[in-house]
């Protein structure tokens, strides 16, 4: 089963923006039990966009709700619909347009397409983690349970064989699970056509940096240096469990030739997103769950949304260290990001005011909800635990039972 991803937008009415704020406070839990009530959804979202000035336009509040969810779409609205029911009104009856007769419809046609969405473990359902979850507890178990002493990795690995997959609570683990592979054939024809457009690459980075780049108003402050108000604010909705949201809006930077380069790398992520990152890295980084990059406000503005393993710290700090090249790639084109060259060169690596761009940016998130709230699951333990899986009912050398052991 895929995993999708769900971003509906809606206008705020003017005069109800703080009431909407605190029923999202204060029905908080009441909307996270609802949504867990689903059993399929990973992460979810409410945040709400504040009325912003662009380019001398007053751009109304919005209402914007995520999901990352297992099944179709049609079948989440109605999922939505009915585990939420009247939640629905009480938060949709702030928003311009609200149907109550017909929430469904008015939820649809609110629906946004994303530019792109990573997902770092492709096809692993909400119920499937969780039954991988808990077929690693009972192998560990056996492990700690057990004397071994004598016994050589493979007759390790058949005696948890014949004492778990012979418990009928664990019958399902013998039929292997469907793991993404990394489609070669898919990558040799993206690394074909962009050898072809190599040449005129070079060209538009040139042409970008001199026209654009150099022209470009840049982040010159420091973490400490921004409002402290707002970085106390953005500080106090994060660290409450092994996962953590993020929630920023850029404006775009002027021009069609930085919203034709936005495109480009948008188009690139989600190729590579199906062909390539399919193991639980995005270029290289093991942390991120889901993410997701939004064109809103006739695509003047950019919204990204994570959703990922440890400290905000960490996690852009992978960034930096791994992908600061695809970074400047998307993030580049925005407002106020840190001087780039070249497309690729300088930004993100400019470590200090790429992370105060990174804050400064952030925006409030007002509910935000994670199935791995009880679970304490990285994307590693999920991937790695469908690996225990299909390795458990297979039959292994010696060297590969000792590479399964490690697993555990």
């Amino acid at each position: 089963m895929k995993q999708y991803a769900l971003t509906l937008n809606a206008q705020i009415i003017d005069q109800n923006i703080d009431q909407l704020k605190r029923i999202l406070k204060e029905q908080n839990q009441v909307l996270k039990t609802a949504l867990e009530s689903l059993g399929t959804i990973h992460y979810a979202r409410w945040v709400i966009i504040d009325k912003y000035t662009l380019d001398g336009e007053d751009l109304p509040a919005q209402l914007v709700f995520s999901s990352n969810f297992d099944g179709s779409v049609d079948q989440h609205f109605q999922d939505l619909d009915s585990h939420l029911g009247d939640l629905l009104n009480t938060i949709y009856e702030n928003c311009e347009g609200y149907t109550p007769n017909d929430r469904v419809a008015f939820l649809k046609k609110t629906r946004i397409k994303e530019a792109a969405f990573y997902q770092g473990s492709p096809g692993r359902t909400v119920g499937q983690v969780k039954q991988e979850r808990a077929l690693r507890d009972k192998v560990l178990a056996e492990i700690n349970g057990n004397n071994w002493s004598g016994k050589s990795a493979k007759e390790i690995h058949r005696s948890l064989q014949d004492k778990v997959l012979n418990d009928p609570q664990f019958e399902w683990a013998k039929t292997p699970a469907k793991v993404p592979g990394v489609n070669y054939l898919g990558l040799l024809l993206i690394g074909i056509l962009l050898l072809i457009l190599a040449p005129f690459l070079i060209l538009w980075a040139v042409f970008i940096h001199f026209f654009y780049e150099r022209r470009a108003e840049t982040m010159t402050d420091s973490p400490n240096q921004l409002n402290d108000a707002h970085m106390a604010k953005m500080v106090k909705d994060e660290d409450f469990f092994d996962q953590n949201q993020f929630s920023q809006i850029m404006d775009m930077q002027k021009g069609l030739p930085r919203l034709i380069t936005v495109n480009f790398f948008y188009l690139q992520t989600r190729l590579l997103v199906k062909v390539l990152f399919v193991k639980g890295k995005l270029m290289g980084i093991p942390t991120i769950h889901f993410a997701r990059w939004i064109q809103v406000n006739d695509k003047r503005r950019m919204l990204f949304f994570s959703n990922f393993d440890g400290s905000w710290t960490q996690y852009l700090g992978d960034f930096i260290d791994k992908s600061g090249w695809g970074l400047n790639a998307i993030f580049g084109n925005t407002i106020m990001f840190p001087k780039t060259y070249f497309l690729f060169f300088g930004g993100a690596y400019d470590e200090r005011h790429f992370l105060a761009w990174s804050r400064k940016f952030q925006i409030s998130t007002q509910l935000w909800y994670t199935v791995h709230q009880d679970l304490s699951q990285s994307i590693k333990n999920i991937n790695n635990n469908t690996i225990i899986r299909n390795e458990l009912s297979k039959n292994l050398s010696e060297k590969q039972a000792e590479a399964f052991l490690a697993r555990i």
